[in-house]
């Protein structure tokens, strides 16, 4: 029993690389993940075989275009979310910026909704990609609120750097922790993206638990003077949203 677990457990792993990273040879996904090479042709040639991957240039894999159909039914299937893209259009609305919803999976925020801004589309999370809870408003959102901290920092003794602000050190993430906690909110100024700003706020449940989080994203020059403006409209959209949960 134990083999089929293990073959699952690295497809699993192959899938989450492959959404993290995009392209990769066999010969990457081996390095990375520390498995023999031939372990890896031969899951992606079962990942092939049942359309999860797709092969592409230089003999590199992707995922199939088959998970956007799954994340699509995984999203209508979320029914406590049923009414969010109306209020993410309600954030736009109030303040121009690119909306989204993310919940917590694993050590990731996982976008689940999105509303585009007025402003140019560079926003990194979109409707089944996801971040690690380091890097990025919505992931450090939720970590901030997040009941065993000491679990996640075990979890993940190495993050990924996206660019020179991105906090990777456990002590500048505990601090981050605190200060969220203390304002309500986080700002993620280039620390996934040069030059992108987002505000990111905690969505609630009824017993104060952390179900999600709301961001508001876009070029760091519209948020010049506007961060309270805007700060003030997530957090009342967030409320509102955590009251759709019925938890």
């Amino acid at each position: 029993m134990k083999q089929p677990i293990r073959t699952l457990a690295n497809s699993d792993e192959i899938i989450v690389l492959l959404a993290r990273e995009g392209d990769l040879s066999p010969t990457q996904i081996a390095e990375q993940l520390e498995l023999p090479r031939p372990t890896v042709y031969r899951l992606l040639d079962g990942l092939s075989s049942v359309d999860f991957t797709e092969p592409v240039r230089d003999s590199k894999a992707r995922l199939s275009l088959r998970w956007l159909r799954m994340a699509d039914r995984a999203r209508t299937s979320m029914r406590e979310w049923r009414d969010a893209s109306v209020l993410l259009a309600e954030v736009v609305e109030r303040t121009g910026q690119t909306a989204y919803l993310a919940v917590p999976r694993d050590d990731e925020a996982v976008c689940i909704e999105w509303a585009q801004g007025h402003g140019i589309g560079v926003v990194e999370l979109k409707p089944g990609r996801s971040l690690p809870m380091h890097a990025g408003a919505a992931g450090r959102a939720i970590l901030a609120y997040s009941t065993d901290l000491d679990h996640y920092f075990a979890a993940t003794p190495t993050r990924r750097r996206y660019t020179d602000r991105t906090l990777l050190a456990e002590a500048a993430l505990r601090e981050d922790v605190r200060l969220t906690r203390e304002r309500g909110f986080v700002v993620s100024d280039g620390d996934v993206t040069e030059g992108i700003m987002a505000l990111a706020v905690p969505v609630l449940d009824s017993k104060r638990q952390v179900i999600g989080s709301l961001t508001a994203s876009g070029l760091a020059e519209n948020f010049v003077g506007e961060q309270d403006a805007i700060r003030e409209v997530l957090q009342d959209v967030a409320g509102r949203l955590g009251n759709l949960s019925g938890i």
